[in-house]
């Protein structure tokens, strides 16, 4: 009797353990774990609402990722920090203003890379746009946290919110969280895509390339950077970022999946990493549990952590954040040079 009492405890345990793979919340931890679009510990930021996908102490440090939705907005304070940031674009529009005359007009799956020490800010513009904020190493969301107020709506965000940053509030905590803030910089807020300086023609046009000096911040438009394939696989990988542009810290790539089974290997990687969908379905095993991810859902996968990925549906595209060498550099080593944006018939 004490042996089955026992066991029925520990199916309990465990099924409390499986349960719990799926959060509203991020976890503190470092542990596995799934977080729903629009779920996460919510900050009000002057009506901007930013939701926490991966703390700072959930990574240990090594990166933060952010929620970000909002309707038309204004200019953000024009600012720089000695972390490496990203913005990957799920819908709507944003625009985002590098130094004094660069920028572009981000839409759905549009990436950004801003360099430590380049000046940016940004100006959301369209009715509902939703991005992913990424800065490695880890922290922003803490700033956040502070510098904000609470947001407990199921709301995307509020549009009604019409509320005002402190502004002597935020930029006196700046200055702690390593961000510098520039109020008297310039920059040029009269340009469309194809006016300013740097080869705007290009956007959403021809390809771009990721450049060799990690100190320059760049742009790629959707599908426009580098693509590998997988050709047994049918896996398209387009990478935005490799440990060259941001000194070792992220590697940034999105992963498109043709319909498979489940695949007979396990995953494994020494770094932490975290899938997000954009598209379709992806089924995730994580340790011997098996979840169904959709636009917006976010895992987070501790270094060490087994799993295995697939989609049964017709197409599934998620982005693939990691602090070191992650899943898509793996693909990328045993994968050929491909020119688009699905795979071969």
């Amino acid at each position: 009797m004490a042996g089955l009492r026992s066991r029925v405890l520990l199916l309990a345990l465990l099924s409390t353990a499986r349960a719990n793979l799926i959060v509203d919340v991020a976890p503190e931890t470092p542990r596995p774990y799934v977080l729903p679009n629009l779920k996460g510990a919510a900050i009000d930021f002057g009506g901007l609402i930013l939701r926490t996908l991966v703390a700072n102490s959930t990574s240990s440090g090594s990166f933060s990722l952010m929620g970000v939705n909002s309707g038309p907005g204004p200019l953000n304070l024009i600012h720089s920090h000695k972390e490496v940031e990203s913005f990957y674009a799920l819908k709507g529009g944003v625009q985002v203003f590098h130094n004094a005359d660069q920028g572009r007009q981000l839409s759905a799956n549009d990436f950004v890379f801003l360099a430590p020490g380049n000046n940016h800010t940004y100006r959301p513009n369209e009715l509902d746009f939703q991005l992913t904020l990424a800065m490695a190493p880890g922290g922003i969301d803490d700033f956040f946290t502070v510098a904000g107020d609470p947001y407990q709506s199921t709301a995307p965000f509020n549009p009604e919110d019409h509320s005002q940053l402190n502004a002597t509030k935020v930029l006196g905590l700046m200055p702690k969280y390593n961000i510098a803030p520039h109020p008297a910089n310039k920059i040029n807020l009269d340009w469309v895509n194809g006016t300013t300086e740097d080869g705007l023609d290009t956007w959403h046009v021809a390809d771009q390339s990721l450049p060799s000096d990690p100190s320059k911040a760049y742009f790629i438009s959707n599908n426009r950077g580098p693509k590998y394939l997988v050709r047994k696989q049918g896996t398209v990988i387009a990478q935005l970022a490799s440990a060259q542009q941001t000194g070792e810290k992220l590697t940034v790539a999105t992963i498109t999946l043709k319909p498979g089974e489940e695949p007979p290997h396990i995953e494994q990687f020494e770094k932490d990493q975290a899938f997000q969908v954009t598209e379709g379905q992806l089924t995730l095993q994580i340790e011997d549990e098996t979840v169904q991810l959709i636009f917006g859902d976010l895992a987070f996968l501790p270094k060490g952590t087994c799993f295995k990925y697939w989609s049964k549906v017709g197409f599934t595209k998620f982005i693939n954040w990691s602090a070191g060498f992650g899943l898509a550099d793996s693909l990328i080593k045993n994968a050929e040079p491909w020119s688009h944006a699905v795979w071969p018939a």
